[in-house]
């Protein structure tokens, strides 16, 4: 499996395993980008990015509580008893990837996230096993040495994200 690109590695892992798990699975890299996603339609993007996004969030708001807990020990959930999302970092070629698992109408979300963190598991002993996990801690982020824009005003930011753009 060593000579095999990284989506061509979790298509080997996830693809038999998608029609057992009544779940979208999906893999993004740390920056937003779909590495894999059994659902390819017009909110792939979207699902990669916001995850991306949200775990990112999660770590600052970890961070206010336990300043050096490794992240690679959590995972994040927002569900309800039968719909949620689920989520888990994992290391592949010395990068953060982040495995999920979208579901609705789940008669046993209990037995779908053990499912997803098997498969996690089982992810994290092969890439091990070829020598490519690497120790993830949170990095600390480079230092700028300028920012994009220059005197944009608060009222300006809301505007731009606003429902009506500009």
């Amino acid at each position: 499996m060593r000579q095999l690109p990284v989506t061509e590695k979790l298509k080997q892992i996830l693809d038999p395993k998608k029609s057992s798990i009544k779940a979208r699975l999906f893999v993004t890299r740390e920056d937003g980008i779909t590495v894999y996603d059994t659902i390819q339609d017009t909110t792939t993007t979207s699902v990669a990015a916001l995850v991306s996004g949200v775990w990112q969030a999660s770590e600052a708001l970890m961070g206010l509580v336990k300043k050096d807990q490794e992240v690679m020990e959590f995972r994040l959930g927002f569900d309800t008893s039968s719909q949620g999302i689920y989520l888990f970092p994992f290391a592949l070629t010395g990068k953060r990837y982040f495995l999920g698992a979208i579901y609705n109408d789940c008669l046993n979300p209990g037995q779908l996230k053990r499912n997803v963190a098997l498969i996690k598991e089982e992810m994290d002993l092969l890439f091990k096993h070829e020598g490519e996990e690497v120790n993830l801690k949170k990095a600390t982020p480079p230092q700028r040495e300028g920012f994009l824009f220059k005197d944009i005003s608060d009222e300006e930011i809301d505007r731009l994200f606003s429902l009506g753009g500009f």
